[in-house]
Formats: C-alpha cells, sequence, structure tokens
C-alpha cells in the first residue's frame, strides 16, 4: 500500500507541472493562469512531502521499474524545488499582472510565460529524480531552453542580448557535460555489459570501485566544468550577472535560489560515483578549489557594483562557491555546511529578488544610488531587502552564518584536499576569512545605503497589501526561524543527506 502512494506521489510530482504548463497555453485570463499554477505547485509540494516520509522510512525510493530514484540528498533538493517554487508562485499573482496592466506585456503572453515558467519547473524537478545520468543531462539541458526565453521575455535589447549569452555560454557548457556522460557510459559500459543500464546511477554506485580510474577522471572534469557553469563558477560565471539583471523577478529568483542548486547536485551525484574509482581528493579538490576562487573573487566584485541586482548576481556566485568549498572539503561538517549552506541562500536571495522587484516597479531603475529611503516608499519591501541583505551578509544569528562557520570549520580542519594543494595551511581559511569580511562590509554598505535616506521628491510613497506580500512575509519569517532553530525533521533530513556524501 505505501509503494503504491509513494509511485502516485512520485506521479504526481512529475505530471503536476508538465500537464499545468501544457493547460497554461489554453486558459484565458490572469486569474484561472494563476489558479492553475497555485493548484500545481501545491500538488507539488504535497507529493514532495509524501516521498520524504517514504524516504526517512526506507532511505530510498524507486519506481516505474528503477527510472526514479530519491533518497535523503534528492529529498533536499525537492524541498527547495517546492518551497522557492510556491514562493514565486505567490509573488507572480501581483507581479505579472502589474506587468500586463502598466502595458509591458500583452495578456495573451501570460501563456507563455506560465507554460515556459512550468516547462523549467518539470526539467528541475525531472534532474533531481532521474536514476540516469542521461536523463538528467537532457533535464538540465531542458532547462536552458526554458530559462533563456524567460530572461529574454520582456524582449528589450539588453533582455534579448542577456538571454542570448545565457544560451551560448550555458550550451557550451551542457556540450562539455555531454562528453563527460559518454566517457562515464564507455567506462561503465565495459563493466555491465548492459546497454540499458549503463547510465543508471544506482548501477553505476555499485560498480564504481571497477570502473576505469583514467576515464572517470576525465569524465568528472568534464561534468564538473558543464555544470559547474549552470552553477555561475569563476570562469564560467559571465552570463550570470546580465542574466539576473534582466530576468523578471521571480524567475532570477527561480534561477539564483533554485537552478544553480540544481546544478550543484547534478556534480554531486556524479561525485558520488566518480569518488569510488579516483581519490576522492582530486574531486574534493577540484570543488574545494573553483569554490575558493570563485568565493574570493565575487566578493571583490561586490564593492564594484552600482546595480542592485548585479549585486545579488555576484553574491550568488560567492555563496555557491562558499557551498563548492564545503563539499570540496567533505566530511560531515562540510557537507552538512554545503547543504544547509544552499538551503539557506535559496530563501534569502528568493526574498532579495522579490525585494528586488517591488523596487524596479517603483523606483524605474536598478542603479543602487537613486534608490534611497525604502523605509519610507516601501516599508515592507525595506524590510523584506533588509532581512535578506543581513542574512545574504552572513551576520549573525542568521543560518547563512551558522553554515558558513560550518564550512569554515570544516575547512580549517582539514584543509583543501591535498592532491591540488600542499599539506593543510592557514592560507585557504584566511583568504576566505578575509573575502567574507569584503564581501559582508561591501553588500551591506549597498543595501543599508537603499533602505534609509531620503527619497527622490518624485516617488510615490507607501505600499499597498497584495498577494505578493504573502511569500514575502513568509520568507522572512523563516529565515528568522532557522536563525534560531532548525525543525528537527530538516535537521534529520540534512544529516541523512550529509552522510550519503560522506561515504
Amino acid at each position: 500500500m505505501i509503494g503504491h502512494t509513494v509511485t502516485f506521489a512520485v506521479g504526481l510530482l512529475l505530471l503536476a507541472p508538465f500537464v499545468a504548463g501544457w493547460f497554461s497555453l489554453l486558459i484565458p485570463g490572469s486569474r484561472w493562469l494563476h489558479v492553475t499554477n497555485l493548484t500545481s505547485i501545491g500538488t507539488l509540494v504535497g507529493a514532495e512531502m509524501v516521498i520524504t516520509r517514504a524516504v526517512f522510512a526506507q532511505g530510498s525510493v524507486t519506481a516505474f521499474d528503477d527510472i526514479i530514484y530519491i533518497d535523503a540528498l534528492s529529498s533536499v533538493i525537492l524541498f527547495i524545488i517546492g518551497t522557492v517554487g510556491l514562493a514565486c508562485s505567490l509573488y507572480m499573482r501581483s507581479y505579472m499582472d502589474e506587468q500586463v496592466r502598466r502595458g509591458v506585456i500583452a495578456p495573451k503572453r501570460l501563456n507563455l510565460f506560465f507554460f515556459l515558467f512550468h516547462m523549467f519547473l518539470f526539467a528541475m524537478v525531472l534532474a533531481t529524480v532521474a536514476n540516469s545520468l542521461g536523463v538528467q543531462w537532457v533535464a538540465i539541458e531542458a532547462t536552458t531552453l526554458a530559462t533563456t526565453f524567460l530572461i529574454a521575455f520582456w524582449r528589450r535589447r539588453e533582455s534579448l542580448e542577456a538571454g542570448w549569452k545565457y544560451l551560448i555560454l550555458c550550451s557550451v557548457g551542457i556540450s562539455l557535460a555531454l562528453f563527460g556522460v559518454v566517457l562515464m557510459y564507455y567506462s561503465s559500459l565495459r563493466v555491465l555489459g548492459d546497454v540499458s543500464s549503463a547510465l543508471n546511477i544506482t548501477q553505476l554506485q555499485q560498480v564504481a570501485a571497477q570502473l576505469d580510474p583514467h576515464i572517470v577522471k576525465l569524465a568528472f572534469i568534464f561534468l564538473f566544468v558543464g555544470y559547474g557553469t549552470k552553477v555561475g563558477l569563476v570562469p564560467m560565471h559571465s552570463w550570470l550577472p546580465d542574466a539576473y539583471t534582466e530576468a523578471p523577478a521571480p524567475v532570477a529568483a527561480m534561477l539564483a535560489g533554485v537552478l544553480e542548486t540544481v546544478a550543484v547536485y547534478a556534480i554531486l551525484r556524479c561525485r558520488g560515483i566518480a569518488d569510488q574509482a579516483v581519490s576522492p581528493d582530486f574531486t574534493g579538490g577540484l570543488l574545494a578549489l573553483f569554490g575558493l576562487i570563485s568565493f574570493a573573487l565575487a566578493a571583490l566584485f561586490i564593492l564594484l557594483q552600482h546595480n542592485y541586482k548585479r549585486l545579488f548576481a555576484y553574491s550568488s556566485i560567492e555563496h555557491m562557491g562558499l557551498a563548492m568549498v564545503g563539499f570540496g572539503v567533505g566530511g560531515t561538517i562540510g557537507n552538512f555546511g554545503g547543504l544547509f549552506h544552499l538551503v539557506n541562500h535559496a530563501f534569502a536571495k528568493s526574498l532579495a529578488f522579490f525585494a528586488a522587484g517591488n523596487i524596479h516597479r517603483r523606483f524605474k531603475t536598478v542603479e543602487i544610488d537613486q534608490v534611497r529611503g525604502l523605509t519610507t516608499v516601501l516599508p515592507w519591501t525595506a524590510m523584506a531587502l533588509l532581512i535578506s541583505g543581513l542574512a545574504l551578509a552572513a551576520l549573525p544569528p542568521f543560518a547563512l552564518f551558522a553554515s558558513e562557520m560550518q564550512i569554515v570549520t570544516a575547512l580549517a580542519s582539514s584543509g583543501l584536499p591535498h592532491e591540488w594543494t600542499p599539506p593543510a595551511t592557514t592560507f585557504p581559511v584566511v583568504l576566505l576569512l578575509l573575502c567574507s569580511v569584503v564581501a559582508f562590509a561591501g553588500f551591506l554598505y549597498r543595501i543599508t545605503g537603499m533602505v534609509w535616506g531620503p527619497a527622490p521628491k518624485d516617488i510615490v510613497h507607501g505600499e499597498q497589501w497584495s498577494v505578493g506580500h504573502i511569500p514575502i512575509m513568509l520568507l522572512g519569517i523563516v529565515l528568522v526561524a532557522f536563525s534560531l532553530a532548525l525543525p528537527s525533521s530538516l535537521r534529520q533530513l540534512f544529516e541523512a543527506a550529509s552522510t550519503l556524501l560522506t561515504r
């Protein structure tokens, strides 16, 4: 009975966004589009909760003849997808309708927007639950197709340029990842001899120690660079600031909070196989080294930003780099810190982009120097921006400070993996702490300047409560609550996932 329930829940998890997307092309009127959207995401969240309970009870879940595989690590990513997806769906109710009222987009284009949004959501869910490196690659490539049109949705010259840049760079990255998948297939085929299951994650985990280490090492490098482009790691990050600046606010929230996280998940899945064939120091060193470089450069670029959306973009590069350092160093503390950091960043960055969407609609600018006095112009948005800004700056007691300290502790205890660097030294820790201080000071300086100060004289004051404020309020509450105590069920889930990564 439990098996049938879980299988049904898995089916709903995949069908809800897929069916809602195609229905969105046919539904007339924004009201029913939003109803369909919320029904779909509500179904997805409910199915994810049922599956997570089954994972707690069984350790992992398979469905549809092992086509689907979900364990604690998958459940953490599904939790992020569902929570951020629900918040974005609620926020879109007021955000997209206002764009229609202002004549920014035609009413009929809402159908296309919701179709692309649901296909984007479906592709990320599929990438998370697929028991095949090949299907996972196809799903992540599908996110590129959907998000290219979402980034360029406003049809301005700048948005079209950002969408084109994103498409080119991510397609190059995904092509490299495909070569890594092919190499992994070649290596596993020599061991399994079964074409149909040669890329199955569960099969590869069982025979990983028998794979050719030289081929697997080369395959992981291509997979890391390919999916690392989606994560936004330096030097594959140049698409990210433009895309986040031009994308609609809920799309930017999904890109920063969810897509980057799914790409990290794909890397971790591949690493779980590669670590049994090659030295974990090799894969861990690759993650930690690129993560540290990304963190350091992003912290410096934060000081130079005059565009608040680009500021949030470089903040994403910084936090993804820090999470990769945690996963690269590994161990129970490093992996737990990395997972917790992904969750905290997803919520804080989504809240930041919701606030950015409200600010842009009122001030009609993305320039930081032209936004002042948010406490009197948009008081609710000012509070959201301040909470998300303090969280992203890793100010205690926010949970991002706790996860960052866990990663720093793991790095101080173990150092960078020795295959890539000399034996553990204090240099990586000192560099991480110095860059943290730089990012902290630069980020808070920009954010607080927007929140306080005299407002421009020609700006309308006051903020009317709407449905779009519900996700802002809820995410703000969650960020504050996580800073006080992490719910025991989530802690157990993160601990189970970090244990899988530590094996």
